[in-house]
């Protein structure tokens, strides 16, 4: 993996409910430190814990993230989740990309809050024996007491701060993407616009007119 001619294709999932400028900026600059060619967005067709409070459609939260996406050329967006309906798993949508993909390395990006519980995900040793991982950095976040505790099986796995792709220790797939801590958290906008408080452009303006216009996470 990351040989220089194969091109990388960044993988983030998640609910999107909302999108927020968390989701953007720190994920955009992961790609530049790791030298990820685009990244994909993959919203869920139904988030896989009900959210506090109301939730939007994944016809909404496909919409919304469209908009959001419009500004960055180096994202692009995916509908395999969402059209699949049903539950749909990260192992499922990473085997579907490499069978479609298969001369481009598959970087799974995810939330360094994610990364401490993937060991609960379906066949998590599949993803991270067979795929590289990106840490995105989110608030609270302690490098050392995360790598704490991670298994050993996990923490051997993890690329020292500052390693790239193309100069990786042997055996590291884990790699911290060192992006400014994410603060904003989808469930804090819901609450928000539940509740009539400012967002402060805590997420891009088409998104924010969008989900105004259509009246969402106004009702828990």
């Amino acid at each position: 993996m990351g040989e220089p001619d194969v091109p990388r294709l960044g993988v983030y999932g998640g609910s999107f409910d909302p999108i927020h400028c968390g989701h953007l900026e720190p994920v955009d600059s992961v790609r530049r430190t790791l030298g990820l060619d685009r990244v994909l967005f993959v919203p869920a067709f139904a988030p896989p814990h009900k959210p506090s409070g109301a939730s939007a459609s994944s016809h909404h939260r496909f919409a919304m993230t469209a908009l959001a996406l419009e500004p960055f050329q180096d994202f692009v967006l995916s509908d395999f989740e969402v059209a699949r309906g049903g539950t749909t798993y990260t192992v499922e949508t990473l085997r579907h990309l490499r069978a479609r993909l298969p001369r481009t390395e598959i970087v799974l990006m995810l939330g360094s809050d994610t990364l401490a519980t993937i060991h609960t995900w379906r066949a998590w040793r599949e993803i991270v024996e067979g795929y590289r991982l990106a840490v995105v950095y989110r608030e609270p976040f302690d490098r050392a007491h995360l790598q704490r505790s991670l298994s050993p099986e996990l923490a051997s796995r993890l690329a020292p701060e500052g390693a790239s792709l193309d100069e990786a220790p042997e055996g590291a797939t884990i790699f911290w993407g060192d992006n400014a801590p994410v603060t904003i958290s989808s469930t804090w906008i819901r609450k928000a616009v539940s509740a009539g408080e400012p967002l402060d452009g805590r997420l891009p303006s088409p998104v924010e007119s969008y989900l105004r216009k259509q009246n969402l996470y106004l009702q828990a």
